[in-house]
């Protein structure tokens, strides 16, 4: 039941999200309490049990609210630049092109210095990148699902022959790669001194898939 003394709102649900995003990203989530994500929204604690269940529903609540947010986010920025190429689904190297250049968009969508998530909720990825909690699997999983279905199918249109095992083989070095050069540009050019920081998302699309295509081919 609801706090007697207290109305329930959106704004009051949103506060709490917002709180725990902030604490979960900067103390982690076994030192963030319920009592100090309340004491930042300025909000009863007992309105997280109200709304969340508990701690470990307010976690996955917080994973919803940045995977709606940026699913969003990346939507405006397909509708607003479109691909140029029709992907016809027989034509494997057109359709990797594709698939790399949305992966490329959607992680600089995750990792955009002007978005106001950017900090906390990079921290949330990459933790949960290195070690998934259980509160939340199924939820990176099902974001997950579409990408790795599209990577299978360009590998299999690619390299029919190749086994389940090695398709998904080529298709976790396809993702590791795009990720790759999408994060860690800056880190690179301490060490690739003559790479260039500048490349846009289709420039680099078109390399990885070369690239990628070139390695899959050979037989």
């Amino acid at each position: 039941m609801c706090p007697f003394d207290v109305i329930p709102s959106p704004d009051t649900r949103d506060a709490l999200i917002e709180a725990a995003l902030a604490c979960f990203a900067k103390y982690g989530y076994d030192a963030t309490s319920i009592r100090l994500v309340a004491s930042m929204a300025g909000k009863n604690s007992s309105l997280i049990s109200y709304y969340f269940k508990g701690k470990e529903g307010l976690y996955r609540e917080v994973f919803r609210y940045l995977l709606a947010h940026f699913s969003a986010k990346t939507a405006r920025e397909d509708a607003q630049n479109p691909p140029q190429v029709t992907v016809n689904p027989m034509d494997g190297r057109t359709r990797l092109r594709a698939h790399i250049r949305r992966i490329l968009r959607e992680v600089d969508a995750h990792f955009d210095s002007s978005d106001p998530l950017r900090e906390p909720a990079s921290r949330l990825w990459l933790s949960e990148l290195q070690s998934p909690r259980h509160e939340v699997k199924d939820l990176l999983q099902a974001r997950m699902e579409p990408f790795v279905r599209e990577a299978r199918a360009c590998v299999r249109a690619i390299r029919p022959d190749l086994s389940p095992e090695e398709v998904d083989f080529w298709g976790i070095t396809l993702h590791g790669s795009c990720i790759h050069h999408a994060l860690m540009s800056e880190i690179n050019g301490l060490a690739w001194t003559s790479a260039d920081p500048s490349l846009s998302l289709d420039t680099m699309a078109d390399r990885l898939a070369d690239f990628t295509y070139h390695g899959l081919s050979q037989r």
